[in-house]
């Protein structure tokens, strides 16, 4: 088993969303309390989506003031701006409080293409460490934008990365913008989120260490959190 990994467990989707959301708003306020900022990555699927806007709609209620926050995401579909498949969409859509600032990978509307994005992003990313890195997982173990078969540990094209174009992935569409794994496991706390008996397999993965996966390979620089529903853990 791998001991040092973090798990908790929940009774289903909407316990966890709702819980983690409270717990990123803790961690959030006194980052921004005893420095002045706090980054945070969001991702994208139906669970990532979930936790995105319940982040939002806590920050936008938010009798606090949260200047220094900043929003970032972990991978994101290079496709239109106003695309269903983009992952900053609950993000860029909901969100009403000016004083957090987003930061989106650039889209096909800016005139450039995925590698000039992911250059766009890496630039942005300069001199930054996320305080949180939220993570979905898929059924296959992947990661961000990060798939079976596709990445490999010996092949990341460079390890300083931090943000990598992805042209090649098994998912529509084919074209994405990635966090390294290296830059997501120099982040101070990694948050892997699963719900449903489908991602059963990949989490049982991850808690024997598997390394045949790219989720088998996150290990964050204080705290790496599997964060899953009973579902998930129990499934057969």
């Amino acid at each position: 088993m791998n001991e040092d990994l973090d798990l908790t467990m929940y009774a289903d989707a909407n316990a966890l969303v709702s819980a983690t959301v409270m717990e990123a708003l803790e961690i959030i306020w006194i980052h921004l309390a005893e420095k002045g900022s706090c980054h945070i990555a969001l991702t994208g699927g139906t669970l990532g989506g979930q936790f995105a806007e319940a982040l939002v709609e806590k920050l936008n209620t938010s009798a606090k003031d949260l200047k220094g926050l900043h929003i970032w995401f972990s991978d994101e579909r290079f496709d239109t701006a106003d695309s269903p498949l983009r992952n900053s969409g609950p993000v860029r859509t909901g969100l009403t409080n000016t004083s957090v600032l987003v930061h989106e990978v650039k889209s096909t509307n800016d005139g450039v293409d995925v590698i000039e994005a992911a250059a766009s992003y890496e630039a942005e990313l300069s001199a930054i460490t996320m305080d949180i890195c939220v993570l979905g997982l898929g059924p296959d173990g992947h990661v961000a934008s990060l798939f079976p078969n596709h990445w490999d540990s010996k092949k990341e094209t460079s390890f300083t990365a931090k943000a990598i174009p992805i042209t090649d992935s098994p998912k529509p569409p084919l074209q994405r913008v990635s966090f390294s794994m290296d830059f997501i496991n120099k982040s101070d706390q990694v948050w892997i989120i699963a719900t449903g008996e489908a991602k059963a397999p990949a989490v049982t993965q991850i808690l024997e260490a598997d390394r045949s996966i790219p989720a088998g390979h996150v290990m964050a620089a204080q705290l790496t959190r599997l964060i899953v529903d009973a579902e998930a853990f129990f499934a057969e």
